[in-house]
């Protein structure tokens, strides 16, 4: 790890690729749109303190002076061939605007963090992945302190050829809750380095810098806010699936063709999955609820579809271990379906505690989600009811009406 590594943020290709991808199509679609997110930390028991605090608003303050480089803008070019010039040329004249932009506090008594960001859409896509870093790695650095690097590269060495050898693809999706940025690179260092002598392998991750570090695929697709955003502006929960994929499509050109699914919950998405959609698109996602009944489901809509399930992918991302993937792996080859497989927490922040190295140390599990687009509410329907997002008045309203057309 390189010294200016040490200084997060650092660069702007430390981020999730789907964040530049979202933003390429939100200011082809919906460049004046306003939004505002907040974070949200699903654990009460991690509680953070005014080191922590201090700490992460001295990250948002770097952010100001995070550009993209001519170099880091040539890698882009050369191999993200979808990123289309127009938004590369955008992109060079990016800036954060943190302190404009973000408002962080901390109530002292309870330890809860208050996040909020607001701005133009476009503007403020880029944001959540690099703010959810470092919060986590200002919780470990100042709350939670017992915990070392010992046996990180040896763990993702023994769980990539688990994998591995199990014939599973699967790429590393773990910048978003990872523990620092040099667990992060110890990770992809030992994933980089894995034997090509299995069936299975290590495709890339979602982090682009460390995908042009360690000469892997940048990797991802698209998120829930895309969809939640577009429901919203567009104001149709039944079709928000549908226009979200067109308007996908529409800029892609069937270029990271993976649909999100659980946007609002896999019953609505599939009435929209169409045999259009279906074909355009070279598969889906699933990240929340059971993947084996989530595997039954896709099977069963391709084949009425009139489409070859085996011609399409499903992707796994949703809480997955080594021993998780490879039991999911099998049911999907009993369906003779493609599967890949995007695992975060488990690569980027699985630890013991050091003063009692048979506990684990916890993971976090926060999330910053869209709240508002125009001052209009969003929400998520997660086959998961726990991550379910949104003003509670607007979950229950879009719950009451997908109910109504028997879509939840």
């Amino acid at each position: 790890m390189t010294a200016i590594e040490n200084q997060t943020p650092f660069s702007i290709l430390d981020q999730d690729l789907y964040k530049f991808c979202m933003q390429q199509a939100v200011l082809e679609h919906y460049s004046d749109v306003v939004v505002n997110y907040s974070f949200i930390n699903r654990d009460p028991s991690m509680k953070f303190n005014k080191s922590a605090l201090s700490m992460l608003q001295c990250g948002i303050e770097k952010m100001a002076q995070v550009i993209a480089t001519k170099d880091e803008l040539e890698y882009l070019q050369s191999t993200c061939s979808y990123l289309s010039d127009k938004y590369i040329q955008y992109l060079a004249s990016y800036r954060f605007n943190p302190l404009e932009d973000i408002k962080c506090s901390l109530n002292e008594e309870t330890g809860i963090l208050d996040l909020q960001i607001s701005g133009k859409w476009c503007q403020t896509i880029l944001y959540e992945v690099p703010l959810l870093a470092l919060i986590s790695e200002s919780y470990y650095r100042n709350v939670d302190t017992d915990w070392n690097y010992n046996g990180q590269y040896e763990n993702i060495i023994q769980k990539g050829t688990m994998l591995a050898k199990a014939g599973c693809n699967f790429s590393e999706f773990g910048t978003r809750r990872r523990r620092d940025f040099k667990t992060h690179d110890i990770v992809m260092s030992g994933l980089a380095m894995l034997s090509a002598d299995y069936t299975g392998r290590c495709t890339g991750t979602s982090n682009v810098y460390l995908a042009r570090k360690y000469g892997v695929k940048p990797v991802g697709t698209v998120g829930h806010e895309w969809t939640m955003g577009v429901a919203a502006l567009e104001g149709t929960y039944e079709n928000g699936n549908s226009l979200a994929l067109q308007k996908w499509y529409s800029t892609f050109k069937g270029n990271l063709g993976i649909a999100l699914t659980d946007t609002f919950c896999t019953k609505a998405f599939f009435a929209n999955f169409n045999h259009e959609l279906a074909s355009k698109y070279d598969g889906v996602r699933h990240d929340s609820g059971s993947p084996y009944e989530f595997i039954t489901h896709v099977y069963n809509h391709y084949k009425q579809l009139g489409i070859d399930p085996s011609t399409k992918m499903v992707v796994f991302s949703d809480g997955l271990c080594p021993t998780k993937a490879i039991d999911i792996k099998k049911q999907c080859d009993r369906f003779s379906l493609k599967c890949l497989f995007g695992i975060g927490t488990n690569f980027t922040n699985d630890f013991h505690s050091a003063s009692n190295p048979s506990a684990p140390s916890k993971a976090p599990n926060f999330v910053i989600k869209l709240l508002r687009c125009n001052e209009k509410p969003c929400v998520k329907l997660s086959d998961d009811k726990t991550k379910h997002t949104g003003d509670n008045v607007e979950v229950a309203h879009a719950q009451n009406h997908l109910i109504e057309l028997g879509l939840l």
